[in-house]
Parts: C-alpha cells; structure tokens; sequence
C-alpha cells in the first residue's frame, strides 16, 4: 500500500507541475468585493474612506476592519464606531494586508474533516510566522514590514490548495468508496512537495508585490547577499515558528535549530530579542484564531 501511495503521490506531484507550466491549473481568485477594493487602493489618489461602500456589502470584511482599528495595537485610542473612522485608523497598507489576509484565510477553511484539521494547523502556523515577520522586520529596521507581514501570512498559501485539489482527485479516483487512495502520510508529503509553486502562481494571479511571491518560493535558503531583506525576515520567522512547535508536519529539529542560528547571525538577533519574539507567541496567534 506503501509504495501505491508514493506512486500515486507522484503522479499527482507531476500533473500539478504540468498544470502550472502549461498556466493551466485553476487557482482560486479573493473575494469580489476584495477584488475590487484593491483595485481601488491602486489609484495614487485612493483615501481608505473611498472604500466604505464596498466594505459594507461584505459583513464578514466590515466586522474584521473595525476589529483590526479598535485591537490591542490602538488601545489607547477611542474605539472606532464606523466604518470610515476604522479605515482612515488603519490606512492604506495595513487596509491592503487585511484584505489579503481575510481572502487567505477563506482558502484555509474546509467543510471536509479531513483538510479542515490539517488546513487549521497551516492557518495558525501563517499566522505565527506573519507575526514573527513583522517584529523581525520591524526590529531589524526593514521600512517594509506589511510586506514582511504578507509574505509570511502567505509563505504557505499552496498547502491549502493542493489539499483541496488532492481532495476532488481522491473523490474522482474512489468515488463513494470508504477506502482511501493516498495513505496520509504521501499526502502530507505530496504538499510540502509541490504547493511552493503553486503558492507563486496564486500570488501572482493576486498582484501581489514580488517580495510576497520571492518569499513563498523558498522559505529555507537565506540570502546571504542580502542579509537584513524581507525573504530572510521570513526564513527565519519560518524556522523560530517550527522550533516554537507551531507546524504541522514532520520537523528536522536539528535543521530547524541550524536554521534559526544562521539567521540570528543574518539579522543581528541577540538572545534578549529572540526571548522576545517567541515569548507567548503561542497565546498571540490563539487569540487572532478567535
């Protein structure tokens, strides 16, 4: 059965590959009203108010900006109690990054058990390694730190969608049959395998800006060259994530420790900064999981 599913897994690797070569594969588009919002923030003379009509036709949206204007980070500000008033709190770029995150997190939601648990457990990891990015970037003094936010929010946003398409291959190959194609453990490793690509393309098709899709290419080789960049801000949020224990899938713990050493030496983190990064990140992304 073993080697079946690794056959499988293969041949489920190579259609996906070729389907992004010949720009064939069908990938999901963000919400209509995101869309459109975005469209509009390219206008140089785009103010956040301008978006409040088309915020308000999205419930879900409205509810998030006004959480995102009245969280933790504005505390010390009265609550904002309309729409114009969140906007115009959180401006343009933090605006954007929400609109990316809402539509992101959508493709980690599954009615199925079977993706819902696993695509969870790549939501709170993003979102781990998108905080982690921001601080890193922040601390580190790169003056692109939404960027550094979305790339990390993103770094795996192919996962969910090859479960999704592994998924409906599965229902095609079995039917209503109980017995399963793929043993999980080729399935998990058919992801890891072949979502990288497949993230790039999503992010392209999104416009999202190249540091973003740069980022989610590879998430394991620092840039030596450029050693204080958003990419290894996101490597190494990536790795001190999976040390924290924030992952789902195999981990290299020795990998992972080298990984995290050679991007403190990169970025210039000392043991106080690190302590400062990781300390409760765990509780930080349960409470954004709410």
């Amino acid at each position: 059965m073993a080697v079946v599913a690794e056959k499988l897994g293969e041949q489920v690797q190579a259609i996906l590959s070729k389907k992004i070569a010949d720009n064939s594969l069908v990938l999901p588009a963000p919400p209509t009203v995101v869309t459109r919002v975005l469209q509009l923030v390219r206008d140089p003379s785009f103010s956040p108010k301008d978006a409040t009509p088309l915020v308000e036709r999205d419930t879900v949206i409205a509810a998030r900006v006004l959480r995102a204007a009245n969280s933790v980070q504005h505390g010390g500000m009265e609550r904002a109690r309309s729409l114009p008033q969140a906007l115009t709190r959180l401006g343009v770029e933090k605006f954007k990054s929400l609109l990316v995150e809402i539509s992101a997190h959508r493709l980690f939601e599954s009615r199925d058990p079977r993706i819902g648990e696993h695509t969870r457990g790549l939501w709170e990891h993003s979102l781990a390694v998108a905080m982690l990015s921001r601080d890193v970037a922040a601390l580190c003094g790169v003056a692109e730190t939404e960027a550094a936010y979305l790339a990390g929010l993103l770094h795996d946003i192919g996962k969910p969608v090859v479960a999704f398409l592994l998924l409906e291959a599965e229902k095609n190959v079995v039917g209503t049959r109980t017995n399963v194609w793929i043993d999980p453990d080729a399935w998990v490793d058919v992801l890891q395998k072949v979502h990288r690509p497949i993230g790039v393309a999503l992010a392209q098709k999104w416009g999202l800006p190249e540091t973003v899709a740069s980022a989610i290419q590879d998430c394991s080789e620092y840039n030596s060259a450029e050693r204080v960049s958003v990419g290894n801000c996101v490597r190494f949020a990536n790795a001190l994530a999976k040390k924290e224990g924030i992952y789902v899938g195999k981990i290299d713990a020795s990998d992972v420790d080298a990984l995290v050493m050679i991007g403190r030496s990169l970025l210039g983190i000392d043991d106080n900064v690190l302590q400062r990064l990781s300390g409760g990140l765990g509780d930080r992304v349960k409470a954004l999981m709410v």
